[in-house]
C-alpha cells in the first residue's frame, strides 16, 4: 500500500474511532476494511449486547459521546476507552450479571472478567468466542469497581454471578430460554451488525458533530416495516443555541462505502412521516433490519456553559467547548 494512501486511510479511521494518526495507521491491515467488521456471529452479538448497554448505562454528561473517549476495533476484539472513573464504574456495573432472589438476572447474561491487566480488563461470555476490552482508567480502578459492585450486591441480598465458575449458572440459563430465545432472539440477531457497527464507530459522533451531548436509546418498531420491522436506534444529537448542526458530514461518513456501514436515507419513510425535516434523518439497509434514527436538537445545558456549569462539570464543559471549537472552525 502507497504511503500517501496509507496516512489517508489512517487519518480517515481515526475520524471514525478518535484513536490517534499512529494507532490509526498500525491497525490497518492490506487484506482487511479499514474498520473491520466483528469476526463471526457470536463476536457480532456481543458487541450488539455491548452497544446496547453502552447506551443504556449513560446518564450523565460526558465530554465524549456515550462517554467513550475512543474505540479500537480488531476482528476479533474491540477496545472501548472510558473517559472517566465515573464512567468506568457505571458501565461495568452496568454489564456485570447478578441474580435478584425473585428470579430476575440483571446485567449481560455469561459474561465473565476473563483478566485484569496493566491495559485493563477483558471482558467476554462464557463458553464463546467473544472478547472485549475496558479501558481508560489506572488498572486498580477496575478491581476498585468490581469490588464496590460486589459490595452493593450483598447489601441487597443478590448474588453475583460472574464470579463463578466460566461456564452459564442456572439462573442464567433459565433467563436466557426465558427472554432471548424465539422471535425475539432472531430479531435482534438480524440487526447485530448494525449495533456491533455502531460500537466499532463511536468516534463519529464526536469528530464530525459540534454537539454539547449525544444520547441514545433503543427505540420501539415504526409503521413502515412488516413484522418487527428493523431494530431501531434513536441518536438524539443535541446542540446548543447558535450551533448549526453539521448533519451532511455525519450522514456521508455513516453512509460511506469503505468505512461507513451498508446503509443509505430510508426514503420509502418520506411518504409515512410527513413531519419529517432535516432535523430527523433515518438510515436503512436493503434487508431492512437495522435502522440508525439520527435526531438533531437544540437545548441549553447549563451544566455544560462555562458560565453556569457547577464545580464537577467544569472539567466536562471545558472539554465540551474546545471540541465545539475545533469542529465550528472546519465550517
Amino acid at each position: 500500500m502507497r504511503r500517501d494512501r496509507t496516512s489517508k486511510r489512517a487519518e480517515r479511521r481515526s475520524l471514525y474511532t478518535n484513536e490517534t494518526y499512529n494507532q490509526a495507521r498500525s491497525a490497518l491491515r492490506p487484506d482487511q476494511p479499514p474498520i473491520p467488521l466483528a469476526e463471526g456471529d457470536e463476536q457480532r452479538h456481543f458487541e450488539a449486547d455491548l452497544f446496547h448497554e453502552v447506551l443504556d448505562s449513560h446518564t450523565d454528561f460526558t465530554e465524549f459521546a456515550f462517554g467513550i473517549r475512543q474505540v479500537q476495533p480488531q476482528p476479533t476484539t474491540i477496545e472501548m476507552m472510558v473517559e472517566s472513573d465515573q464512567r468506568a464504574g457505571r458501565l461495568l456495573s452496568r454489564i456485570l450479571p447478578s441474580y435478584e432472589p425473585d428470579g430476575e438476572v440483571h446485567g449481560m447474561p455469561g459474561l465473565r472478567i476473563r483478566k485484569y491487566t496493566q491495559r485493563g480488563i477483558e471482558i467476554h461470555v462464557a463458553g464463546r468466542r467473544t472478547s472485549a476490552w475496558l479501558t481508560g482508567v489506572p488498572a486498580g480502578a477496575w478491581k476498585r469497581h468490581e469490588h464496590s459492585a460486589l459490595e452493593h450486591l450483598s447489601d441487597m441480598g443478590w448474588r453475583p454471578l460472574w464470579r463463578g465458575p466460566q461456564q452459564w449458572s442456572d439462573e442464567e440459563l433459565a433467563f436466557e430460554h426465558r427472554w432471548n430465545t424465539g422471535s425475539w432472539a432472531q430479531y435482534w440477531q438480524a440487526g447485530a451488525w448494525c449495533s456491533s457497527g455502531l460500537l466499532r464507530r463511536l468516534g463519529i459522533f464526536q469528530t464530525t458533530t459540534p454537539a454539547d451531548a449525544v444520547t441514545g436509546y433503543k427505540g420501539l418498531g415504526i409503521n413502515g416495516y412488516e413484522g418487527l420491522g428493523p431494530v431501531r436506534w434513536c441518536i438524539d444529537i443535541i446542540h446548543r443555541s447558535g450551533i448549526p448542526y453539521r448533519s451532511e458530514p455525519l450522514v456521508a461518513a455513516l453512509t460511506d462505502p469503505e468505512f461507513g456501514m451498508p446503509v443509505a436515507p430510508a426514503r420509502h419513510l418520506d411518504a409515512i412521516y410527513t413531519e419529517q425535516t432535516e432535523n430527523c434523518i433515518r438510515l436503512d439497509d436493503e434487508t431492512r433490519t437495522g435502522l440508525i434514527e439520527l435526531r438533531f436538537q437544540t437545548f441549553n445545558y447549563p451544566s455544560l456553559q462555562l458560565n453556569s456549569c457547577a464545580p464537577e462539570y467544569r472539567k466536562i464543559a471545558e472539554g465540551v467547548e474546545r471540541r465545539i471549537a475545533v469542529l465550528s472552525e472546519q465550517g
